[in-house]
């Protein structure tokens, strides 16, 4: 099993401040896989509440 990074804003910081060359790209990889289950359900139920209360 392939290790991520501890969660979304641990990768923002690597991706933000370690040269793209220095990292893992299957660790990269699995984090933004890991990143995106953890988060895009949050930010699709935010859009939805915005979208509720504009209309």
């Amino acid at each position: 099993m392939t290790q991520a990074y501890s969660g979304p804003i641990a990768l923002r910081d690597k991706l933000a401040h370690v040269p793209h060359r220095k990292l893992n790209a299957d660790v990269l990889a699995t984090s933004v896989e890991r990143a995106t289950t953890e988060t895009l359900p949050l930010m699709q139920a935010r859009i939805h509440d915005l979208s509720n209360t504009v209309s």
